[in-house]
């Protein structure tokens, strides 16, 4: 199971990006807290609601932690000391990522409750949306290629 865990998102556009991620990486749902993204509407911008992806299930939350099923290890993507590098990062088979504000970091209490910490190493921060594809992109390619020589499946055709 994976989950990601967006803390008080500030652009719809990005809850967008994240729930359109997920439905092609396989994650099950997306659990934001706050209201600045979506205004308390609990709705996706239209572009996005307009996919309907189905597939994925979205809850704003004020405690997301507690929506998290047992054996979910939650993992910050963050810049803090001592985080591991994506390209060496081993992925939980269950795991919730966690992703900060597109205007700030994630705050002490919530990385208390992560287990583990991963940060994208760019030369440049990535928005919110990106850093979500760039996370669950690794964690697929690394599940294809347990070995380092097992080819990528192949996408259904449509």
């Amino acid at each position: 199971m994976t989950s990601l865990i967006l803390i008080d998102p500030k652009f719809g556009h990005n809850v967008g990006a994240a729930v359109r991620a997920a439905s092609c990486f396989g994650a099950t749902q997306v659990i934001y807290t706050g209201t600045r993204a979506i205004q308390g509407l609990n709705r996706l911008p239209r572009e996005e609601r307009l996919r309907a992806y189905k597939d994925v299930s979205r809850v704003n939350a004020k405690k997301p932690f507690d929506l998290l099923p047992p054996g979910v290890v939650p993992v910050a993507v963050e810049i803090v000391p001592g985080a591991e590098l994506l390209p060496q990062f081993i992925h939980p088979e269950n795991a919730a990522y966690v992703f900060g504000p597109e205007d700030g970091t994630l705050p002490r209490a919530v990385l208390g409750l992560c287990h583990r910490f991963v940060r994208i190493p760019t030369l440049h921060c990535v928005n919110l949306g990106a850093a979500v594809y760039l996370t669950l992109y690794d964690r697929m390619v690394k599940a294809s290629y347990p070995v380092g020589d097992q080819p990528i499946p192949a996408s259904p055709t449509r």
